[in-house]
Order: C-alpha cells, then structure tokens, then sequence
C-alpha cells in the first residue's frame, strides 16, 4: 500500500506538468482582422478593426505652415498573423492569414490594398489549392473578368491543368485582372517564390498576390 502511495506521488507532478503542457500548446491567441475596402476613410477602418491600424500606419508629416496639408495617414503595415476582411456588401470577401500586406490612402480614403495571403511559401499543391479557393470566392462574388487579350480565370480543374501552369510558373508569374465596373479593380497572381531556379516541383515554393484598387477602366 506503501509503495503504492509513492508511486503516486511521483507521478503527480509528471501528470501536473503534462497538463499544464497541453494547456499551453492548445490555446491560440486570436488573430487580429483588418477590415477595409476601397474608398472606406481611415478613422472607420481603424473603428472596425482588431488589428491595431493606428499603431502600424505611416503618417505623412505634411506642411505645418500649410493649412490645407497636414499630417495624415500614408499607409499601413501588416507585419503579423492578419486576417483581411473586404467589407463590401456585395462583393466582400475574406483572405487567409497574412504576415505581410500594404494599405495607402488617399484623402483619408482607402486607395489600396495589397497582400500574399499566406503565412509561408507553399508547395504548388499546396498553393494551387488556395489559388483555386480563391478564384472560387471571387467568382461567387461576382467579380468580373477585364475584358482584355489573354485574360481568364486559371484553368486548375485537372492534373493537366495544373501542370502546365507549374511548368509555366517557372519562367513567369501568371495572374488574371478583375474588376466591378466603376467601383474596384482586382489582380489575383500566383508566382514561384522560392528555389525556381532548380525547376524542381517537388521543392519550389510558390505566393499568391492579391491586389485592390479603384476601377479606372471604367472611367
């Protein structure tokens, strides 16, 4: 009975310190969302937003003997696990996670936006995965095709497919230009990153660009 009680008592600071240890590996700080879209004003990007907008925005010092040009906002710095959300009510969307991504003003306005949303390279499996969920979005959203020479949604259904766009990836990235008439004009790009230059696809790594802007084409 003895031992038995020792046993035990060795054990318990093993068990104590195993608990503790999955308590700490399982919890997840929350990732921190920016929420925009073009043409939002700064002060309402940063209300909405959890991810801190002011403490990571450039400003613009201005004139300070020029009234009409004071400080104001240039652009903000993602840097950290992000999460962009487009606000639009009909065309909105929400990215994967970033770590890096560009936002500039103009007017006090969201002019732009630009991010790899990503944590990491991927593998062209991988990316292509995310490429085609991506592009599935959109499409739901009811982004438009620019309607220019050689521009179409990737073709990425089949294994074919899918080759002949990593086999084209190695020479040059390859993107497709949307837009909402009179409102936003987007370019989705897939690139090979990382180890190109071997033209091996089982260690290549790849990015997704993702940039909005204002339709001028329209215009």
């Amino acid at each position: 009975m003895k031992r038995r009680l020792k046993v035990r008592r060795r054990c318990w600071p093993w068990m104590a310190f195993f608990m503790l240890f999955v308590c700490l590996t399982s919890f997840h700080y929350p990732i921190d969302i920016l929420i925009l879209h073009i043409g939002k004003p700064y002060s309402t990007v940063a209300k909405d937003s959890t991810f801190s907008v002011e403490g990571n925005t450039a400003i613009y010092p201005g004139d300070p003997n020029d009234a009409t040009n004071p400080p104001h906002p240039s652009s903000t710095w993602i840097s950290s696990p992000t999460i962009i959300e487009f606000d639009d009510p009909v065309y909105g969307f929400r990215l994967p996670p970033t770590i890096f991504g560009a936002v500039t003003y103009d007017n006090l306005k969201v002019l732009s936006m630009t991010t790899s949303p990503m944590i990491k390279t991927l593998p062209f499996e991988n990316a292509v995965e995310q490429l085609a969920e991506l592009q599935s979005t959109l499409q739901t959203r009811h982004w438009l095709l620019q309607p220019v020479e050689e521009n179409d949604w990737f073709k990425i259904e089949t294994a074919a497919d899918r080759e002949r766009l990593q086999a084209k990836l190695f020479d040059q990235a390859d993107g497709i230009d949307l837009y909402v008439p009179e409102k936003y004009n987007l370019m989705l790009l897939i690139k090979c990153y990382a180890r190109c230059n071997e033209r091996d696809p089982k260690t290549a790594k790849y990015l997704i660009d993702v940039s909005v802007g204002r339709d001028y084409f329209s215009d």
